[in-house]
C-alpha cells in the first residue's frame, strides 16, 4: 500500500517550543471502509510507526467512525481501540482525539450518550490516549484543544452564516485558555468553523497565542492531485471556505490565518517540505487529506500529515528544509 505523506514546517514569532506532530483524519472505521480498506488499516499504521519515529503528539481531528449508532456489536469501537493503543505504544507519543460530525449522535437518536460516546469506549489517559470533547489538556508546554460544535454545525445548507454562527456560539460557551508562554494546538474538525473571514473577526486575538488548527472533513479527491498541477494560479489565494469552478472545494494544504485576514494557500510539496513562518496574531490552518477516500472520486491513497513546529528561524537550510510557497 503507498502512503501520500505532507510535511510542513512552521515557525512563529516568539516560540521558544519545538515539537514533531503525526496528524490524519477521516479513517472512518466501518462498513464502508471495511469495504475499501479492508486489512489495511493495520498495514497504514504499520507504515507509520516504520517512517517516523520519533513524534512528540499524534493529532487526530474527528470522523473516526463512519456512523456512530450504525454498530450495535461494538466491534468497530474495539478495533479503534486496538489500533490507537498499537500506535501510542509503538511511537511512544500520546494521541488526542476529537469529534467529527459522524462521531456525534444525530439530534433525533434517542440513544444513552455514555454507552454511544467515543470517550467511553476509548479515552484511557492512563496510556496516552485523549479524546477531548469540548475539553483542553495540558501535557508540558503543550495545551491541546479538542472543538466539536452540534452536529447541525456541519450541514451544509447552513452554510456558511447559520453554521458558523453556531459553531461561534458553542465554543465561546467552553471558555477555553490558550496561554501565552505555550505551544497552541486546536483541534476542529471542519476549519472553516475557525478560518472563514467573516467569522475569524469575531474572534478577535484567538489567533494570538494559537499556533495551530488542525482538521479534516474534505477527503482528498475534490481536487485531484493532477488538477492541482495545472492550474496552480488558478487555486492560488483560495481558501478551504471557497470554491473552485466548478464548484469544487479545496481539500489539502496549510493556510495563515488571523482575524483580520487569510493568506495565500500553501500546498505540499512531494520532495520537500512545505515551510511556513507565521508572524504575531497569526495561525497555521492545516487540513488532512483523509484516510478513507470514498467521497467524490474513486479510491485514492491513505495519507497522513507530518508538522514541525518551533520558533522563529532563518536556517531552514541548515536543517535540510527547503522553503517553498505556491507563487
Amino acid at each position: 500500500m503507498q502512503i501520500t505523506k505532507d510535511h510542513f514546517v512552521v515557525s512563529k514569532d516568539f516560540l521558544n517550543i519545538q515539537k514533531r506532530f503525526l496528524s490524519f483524519a477521516d479513517i472512518h472505521y466501518g462498513y464502508l471502509q471495511q469495504l475499501f480498506y479492508q486489512k489495511t488499516m493495520a498495514e497504514y499504521f504499520a507504515q507509520i510507526i516504520q517512517n517516523e519515529k520519533q513524534v512528540d503528539g499524534i493529532l487526530v481531528p474527528g470522523d473516526l467512525l463512519f456512523y456512530l449508532s450504525k454498530y450495535p456489536d461494538k466491534r468497530y469501537f474495539e478495533a479503534l481501540k486496538r489500533d490507537f493503543n498499537y500506535l501510542v505504544s509503538s511511537l511512544s507519543a500520546p494521541v488526542f482525539i476529537s469529534y467529527g460530525n459522524h462521531d456525534v449522535l444525530l439530534s433525533k437518536e434517542n440513544l444513552a450518550k455514555e454507552k454511544w460516546d467515543l470517550k467511553y469506549f476509548l479515552d484511557d489517559r492512563n496510556n496516552g490516549v485523549y479524546v477531548l470533547d469540548n475539553e483542553q489538556v495540558q501535557i508540558g508546554d503543550m495545551t491541546i484543544t479538542g472543538f466539536s460544535p452540534k452536529r447541525d454545525a456541519y450541514n451544509t445548507s447552513y452554510m456558511p452564516h447559520k453554521a458558523l454562527d453556531m459553531a461561534y456560539q458553542d465554543f465561546q460557551q467552553c471558555g477555553f485558555a490558550f496561554p501565552n508562554n505555550h505551544l497552541n494546538v486546536l483541534l476542529s474538525h471542519e476549519n472553516k468553523f475557525f478560518t472563514y473571514p467573516e467569522i475569524a473577526q469575531k474572534y478577535g486575538d484567538l489567533y494570538q497565542n494559537l499556533t495551530l488548527i488542525v482538521g479534516g472533513h474534505l477527503h482528498d479527491g475534490y481536487v485531484p492531485l493532477a488538477l492541482q498541477k495545472m492550474f496552480p494560479k488558478q487555486i492560488k489565494d483560495l481558501g478551504i471556505w471557497e470554491m473552485i469552478p466548478p464548484n469544487i472545494d479545496m481539500c489539502r494544504g496549510l493556510f495563515k490565518v488571523s482575524n483580520s485576514s487569510t493568506s495565500e494557500v500553501y500546498l505540499p510539496d512531494f520532495e520537500h517540505p512545505t515551510c511556513v513562518e507565521l508572524k504575531e496574531g497569526e495561525t497555521a490552518s492545516i487540513i488532512n487529506r483523509g484516510v478513507a477516500k470514498y467521497s467524490w472520486f474513486v479510491y485514492g491513497r491513505p495519507s497522513y500529515s507530518l508538522i514541525d513546529v518551533h520558533g522563529q528561524s532563518n536556517s531552514y537550510e541548515e536543517q535540510g528544509y527547503v522553503r517553498k510557497r505556491l507563487k
